[in-house]
């Protein structure tokens, strides 16, 4: 398979190891960035002191990485990039990447982050190959545009935060990575997932297909496929793949669909948190103004998405708000029950974990209306002239028929 072409030198660099701060990792691609202006680092004392820590590194042996990286959307392709390779070994590691083009303020954005969801235990508890890692800025961000990663052993994480006992997470990782290819065959995932966007997401009305109709057909679609369970690495894939989509045009590539076989396709779980991390990577630097996320799973089921009740990007409007959006839209909802409201997790119940990635080029304005809940709070909502039809379509066809469509 041709890997994603927009940050192929970076990967070719780190999968032979990693490389002297001589040599240059050059990752390229343009549009969206940072609003931060790059702090001033001329004066003579802040150099120097920025220089010496370099050294310091340079000669405990820790290998560092100048990445020409001069967007954030590249920036994002390498550090996770390098974070996969870091946490796909046993022992602990260190490793400095040097950003020279890239803000302070955007760097700071991205440990900032780190640190708020290393403290999120409802997500870290499905996310433990990220507990190993510190990410810090190098002279703690006054002298210089650089990030230090840093990987504990493995099995010390394992054994201080009781991560066997929690969730076999540990185990389905190391399984994926070294029986990933045998498990999940690309070219028959491929097969599934492009019938089922054909179904779902690019088809027609009828009975038991559930299509949004697109009157001028289906945008080009690329379909990736990343078979490992390392959460590192499907980041990583994710940002190749926005890289990707940002060096081609809209009649290129319209979508991209990201098939993650390995990633719970039993445990929703684990999935939702990999799919909030996704959602939360692209919305750290604003990236949801350019693309629009669609998560699906064989298992989906909204209720079980956090916030249940509020909205939740690149998933299903809660359940609680079917009803007062199809009131709002003129639709009738007296015959309707919560049970028959569930069919529409049948959206996003695909035959194996995906993310589509949609420029949001090709879609329309969505259109903001106020609904009125339940409880009598209002809210705003968007995208009723999808939803609607398809709520309403889906609440009176029997789930058998859509469990076997």
């Amino acid at each position: 398979m041709i890997f994603y072409l927009c940050v192929l030198c970076c990967f070719i660099a780190l999968s032979a190891g990693f490389v002297p701060s001589s040599q240059r990792i050059r990752v390229h691609g343009a549009i969206f960035s940072a609003d931060a202006e790059e702090t001033d680092l001329d004066e003579k004392r802040k150099a120097q002191l920025y220089d010496k820590l370099l050294r310091d590194l340079q000669i405990e042996g820790v290998p560092l990485l100048e990445c020409d990286a001069d967007q954030v959307h590249t920036l994002q392709a390498a550090l996770w990039t390098t974070m996969g390779q870091l946490s796909e070994q046993d022992y602990e590691e260190r490793a400095c990447l040097v950003f020279n083009k890239i803000p302070l303020a955007a760097l700071q954005a991205f440990v900032d982050d780190f640190l708020v969801l290393r403290a999120q235990e409802d997500q870290m508890e499905y996310l433990p190959e990220l507990s190993r890692f510190s990410v810090s800025l190098l002279g703690k961000g006054q002298l210089g545009p650089a990030i230090v990663l840093d990987i504990a052993n493995k099995t010390d994480i394992a054994n201080k935060t009781d991560i066997a006992n929690k969730t076999d997470v540990i185990a389905e990782e190391k399984q994926g990575q070294t029986e990933d290819i045998p498990n999940f065959e690309e070219l028959k995932c491929n097969t599934a997932m492009k019938a089922f966007m054909d179904r779902v997401v690019f088809g027609t009305s009828n009975d038991i297909t559930i299509g949004l109709g697109n009157e001028g057909g289906a945008p080009p679609v690329q379909y990736r496929f990343q078979p490992s369970n390392n959460v590192c690495i499907i980041i990583s894939t994710f940002w190749n793949c926005i890289c990707e989509l940002m060096s081609l045009s809209d009649e290129e590539i319209g979508t991209c669909c990201l098939q993650i076989p390995a990633i719970g396709s039993n445990k929703l779980q684990r999935y939702e948190a990999v799919s909030q991390l996704l959602s939360r990577s692209l919305c750290l630097y604003r990236g949801d103004s350019v693309f629009s996320l669609v998560h699906f799973h064989p298992q989906y089921d909204r209720s079980l998405i956090k916030p249940v009740d509020k909205p939740a990007f690149g998933h299903l409007p809660p359940i609680s708000w079917l009803k007062p959006m199809l009131k709002a839209n003129g639709d009738e909802t007296e015959s309707l029950d919560v049970d028959s409201l569930l069919n529409v997790n049948f959206l996003r119940r695909s035959p194996i974990p995906a993310i589509n990635i949609v420029r949001n080029s090709l879609l329309n304005d969505p259109k903001i209306v106020s609904i009125e809940l339940d409880n009598g709070v209002m809210e705003q909502a968007s995208g009723l002239e999808v939803y609607c039809p398809n709520i309403s379509k889906l609440a009176v066809t029997n789930s058998e028929i859509l469990q076997t469509a």
